[in-house]
């Protein structure tokens, strides 16, 4: 993907419910950041401060988690918002190929002999 499609999906995030959390492996680095992710987790995607030098030519993938674990009392279990279906229609309409699996959305930047999901 190109620097203008990257573009379009950090500003497309806005749209969601909430800015899904994700992992990004970088081409130059052996190790993704986070290092795990959890189909649910209790924190928030910083998509609004992902840095333009990042984007593009360097992301060899980036794993999306479209849920977010919502605690809302001591008592009381915790809330799984839930933002699939919308992202899911984000990458359909701004036609970024993606591949949906064990309940994560990944988004390659770089890649050869992918079953994309179709769009």
């Amino acid at each position: 993907m190109n620097d203008s499609k990257w573009r379009e999906l950090c500003a497309g995030v806005e749209e969601l419910p909430f800015p899904p959390a994700y992992q990004l492996k970088v081409l130059d680095e052996n190790e993704p950041s986070p290092s795990t992710i959890e189909p649910a987790p209790t924190y928030r995607g910083d998509w609004a401060s992902t840095p333009e030098a990042a984007l593009g030519v360097r992301v060899e993938w980036i794993k999306v988690a479209p849920r977010y674990q919502r605690h809302v009392g001591r008592l009381l279990p915790p809330v799984i918002d839930d933002c699939s279906d919308q992202l899911r229609s984000l990458l359909r309409r701004l036609r970024i190929p993606f591949v949906e699996s064990d309940e994560f959305f990944t988004i390659y930047g770089h890649a050869s002999g992918i079953d994309f999901d179709t769009i």
